[in-house]
């Protein structure tokens, strides 16, 4: 049994021969071949495939770990790869609607340009060298009508040859999700207002723009939910990067859950599993992550990094909700006993009986301990 198979046994409620170990290790590779801060050029989750001149620059590295590639470490030991598909399909723009971005140090500004006026977004890069918004899209009333007319004259064109080829290259060990982004109110939250406009914005506009922009969006996103279920990936990521900090239970349950059921509704007709991404402070979400119609929960990182215990997230899946759930990844930079970082593994194991698909939560950072990954990921496989 391989792990690709391991993972959809899973999450058919089949037999599983041991604990999947999928352990996402893109930020920490791509590290040990550049210097920290300088621009991402993977990001988390994306596929880095063998045949790239990028393993040919000098590593950190030393020993036989200097001289691997990105793919090497699953195949040496033995992991299963989660990667997130994020080029699945290409943009086109008609109507006279132009994109524009524009690259000034260390912010990157987003522009569209369209008859009835323009919206602009900034990011801000980080200091681990990924790109936070630090503007939205929407600063007055009159920027929803041109979000609308950009999607109004937006074309999706599906580019499912990039699928096939990752199932090819990582044949009976690589797993890939579509990411889908956003719903509707997440994007509102992330992209197009921000929280804090958001919230007075619900307060102050909930019918007149807010409700209104809401049934729009979820119309054009439903349509690209179903060119995704025509791929040859059998896993879609709507990807609010939900949070009870950023999104309450309420507004979770009011405002994404309805459109997580229509999105759901498509993609299971059509024989494919929804996953969703869940890594950060969710505790709240707890008591109605069922009525979501999610199969798979992803980035899920328990305590103390955020507020759940492992035992209280096994708790809420079973035969209906799988998850994936991580040793905390703060732990593998603190030179902590190697012990500790091996019996949280196990812990984990133990917590949902095997049927659950460990990693390291979310990510591996930069500076983790890949020793300890090897470890723990031995450890876990042998439970």
């Amino acid at each position: 049994m391989n792990n690709r198979e391991r993972f959809f046994k899973l999450l058919n409620n089949e037999y599983i021969d041991r604990t999947p170990f999928f352990p996402d290790i893109t930020t920490w590779y791509e590290n040990t071949r550049k210097t920290i801060g300088d621009k991402e050029i993977f990001g988390p989750g994306v596929y880095i495939p063998d045949n790239i001149d990028f393993h040919n620059r000098k590593s950190n590295l030393v020993g036989k770990l200097a001289d691997y590639t990105f793919l090497d470490y699953y195949r040496e030991y033995d992991w299963g790869l989660p990667v997130h598909i994020y080029d699945w399909y290409e943009e086109e723009y008609k109507g006279n609607v132009q994109r524009i971005v524009k690259r000034e140090g260390r912010k990157k500004h987003v522009k569209y340009s369209t008859p009835i006026g323009d919206v602009n977004r900034t990011l801000t890069m980080g200091a681990e060298g990924s790109w936070v918004p630090t503007e939205f899209f929407i600063k007055v009333k009159s920027d929803f009508e041109v979000l609308k007319y950009i999607y109004k004259n937006r074309e999706i064109i599906p580019k499912f040859e990039r699928i096939n080829t990752f199932l090819k290259e990582t044949k009976g060990f690589g797993v890939c999700d579509l990411v889908v982004w956003r719903s509707p109110f997440g994007k509102l939250v992330h992209e197009f207002m921000g929280f804090t406009d958001v919230v007075y914005g619900l307060h102050d506009d909930r019918k007149e723009l807010i409700l209104d922009f809401l049934k729009f969006m979820e119309k054009i996103d439903l349509e690209v939910i179903k060119l995704a279920s025509k791929s040859p990936a059998k896993i879609v990521i709507i990807s609010d990067h939900a949070d009870e900090t950023l999104i309450s239970p309420r507004q979770y349950k009011e405002y994404c859950i309805p459109y997580y059921q229509k999105a759901c509704k498509i993609l299971h007709d059509n024989n494919m599993y929804v996953s969703t991404h869940l890594d950060g402070n969710f505790k709240s979400y707890f008591p109605i992550l069922k009525e979501t119609h999610f199969d798979l929960l992803d980035g899920c990182t328990p305590a103390p990094m955020f507020n759940y215990e492992v035992e209280e997230l096994a708790e809420v899946v079973d035969d209906s909700l799988h998850t994936y759930c991580g040793i905390p990844s703060t732990l593998f930079t603190q030179d902590l006993p190697e012990e500790r970082l091996v019996n949280f593994g196990l812990r984990i194991a133990k917590a949902f009986d095997r049927k659950v698909i460990v990693n390291v939560g979310d990510i591996l950072p930069p500076r983790g301990n890949i020793q300890q990954v090897i470890k723990a990921g031995k450890a876990v496989m042998n439970y």
